[in-house]
């Protein structure tokens, strides 16, 4: 059997040569107690499912917080002044929905481009939202599949850790089925020959 520290990642896969991926699931199957062969397969398959669940929370964030800096671009105001660019704008937002700290100077241009548009934070959030509805529950549908991937997982991985006490348990129980009908026929044989 491999050792759980040799659980193959998914080939050619993007996503699993990135270190906070490699970390993630290093992490679960350490919670796991490091399963190997089939129980490890199973953790890493949950750890994976873990990950796409944060990911497409992200992207749902992300998808929303672009919305919003449509909704507040100017493109005359982007063309005149260099300064003023999507990417800014998205990383200011994406750090105040957050509640990250916002540097005074990237405040007065997020106020700014609210105030040219005359919506507030929550207005244009709340935008934003509504007129993504539709890519906004594509991404749900996915993380919906990630969450019952994982409980069919989770149960798998139960099934494989009792599948031995099962079997054990079941065996008890046939022989002890099989000694009850000997005994039946015991009994009738008795019972045949008193008569």
């Amino acid at each position: 059997m491999k050792s759980s520290n040799n659980i193959p990642l998914p080939e050619k896969a993007s996503y699993s040569e990135r270190p906070e991926y490699i970390e993630h699931v290093k992490n679960i199957v350490a919670s796991y107690e490091s399963p190997d062969g089939m129980m490890g397969e199973l953790v890493r398959q949950l750890a994976d499912a873990m990950w796409w669940v944060k990911t497409y929370q992200k992207d749902k964030d992300h998808l929303i917080v672009m919305r919003m800096v449509v909704n507040l671009v100017n493109q005359v105001d982007f063309q005149r002044d260099p300064s003023n660019s999507t990417a800014r704008l998205f990383a200011v937002l994406l750090a105040a929905l957050n509640g990250n700290s916002v540097a005074a100077k990237d405040q007065r241009y997020l106020d700014q481009r609210l105030k040219i548009r005359d919506h507030s934070l929550a207005s244009v959030r709340a935008v934003a939202v509504r007129s993504s509805i539709e890519q906004l529950e594509a991404v749900d549908r996915l993380i919906e599949r990630q969450f019952k991937n994982m409980r069919l997982l989770m149960q798998a991985y139960e099934s494989v850790r009792f599948a031995p006490q099962l079997f054990k348990q079941m065996s008890l129980e046939i022989t002890q089925l099989e000694q009850r009908v000997e005994q039946s026929y015991e009994d009738q044989r008795r019972e045949v020959s008193r008569q």
